[in-house]
């Protein structure tokens, strides 16, 4: 794992929440919230909806982290868990939205930031995005926007590595597979 100065200072944040300090605890709070509200919305669609449900979600993870931060034996491995327990809490809430609706709805999700790549097809990406199943979304998400390992998107998954490589082969032939199709001169 690298060992970069984002890192390093989690690890001493985490350090000083578990012996007791609310400066460290805030600290994490404000160095994660935006991440975590990111990935949540993401995970949830990325609508405006989303984005609401999202903020709830991330209420109930620092509620979570104050709760069992003291059982994390390796503060290294502070990002896995709170992303693991960010993903059950986005997993409770897709699996109670899914029974009051009985309907899989279409997710949304947004992402303008690839690479090289026009408006237009940033938003016919998204679109592409939006359609891929919630487990394929977060897996996409955590391994090109959060820059994490298969290894790491595993732990926090709590699934073999194996499966997350499946679903990024997947989601990868999915979007490219969409935007074949929506490519100018293909229909």
């Amino acid at each position: 794992m690298d060992e970069t100065p984002e890192r390093v200072l989690d690890e001493y944040l985490v350090v000083l929440s578990q012996a007791g300090s609310g400066e460290a605890l805030d600290g994490l709070a404000r160095r994660w919230t935006p991440r975590l509200l990111r990935y949540a919305t993401r995970v949830l669609g990325g609508s405006s909806d989303a984005a609401e449900t999202a903020r709830d979600v991330v209420q109930e993870v620092w509620i979570g982290v104050v709760r069992g931060l003291r059982g994390l034996r390796d503060p290294a491995q502070f990002p896995a868990w709170i992303y693991g327990i960010t993903t059950r809490k986005c997993a409770d809430v897709v699996r109670t939205t899914m029974r009051r609706r009985r309907l899989a709805p279409d997710a949304t999700g947004r992402s303008g930031e690839e690479a090289g790549l026009t408006p237009e097809r940033r938003i016919d990406l998204a679109t592409a995005i939006r359609g891929l199943p919630p487990t394929h979304r977060a897996v996409v998400h955590l391994f090109y926007r959060e820059e994490m390992s298969v290894e790491e998107i595993a732990s926090i998954l709590e699934i073999p590595a194996g499966t997350v490589k499946s679903r990024l082969h997947n989601a990868r032939e999915t979007l490219r597979a969409h935007m074949n199709r929506s490519a100018p001169g293909s229909g």
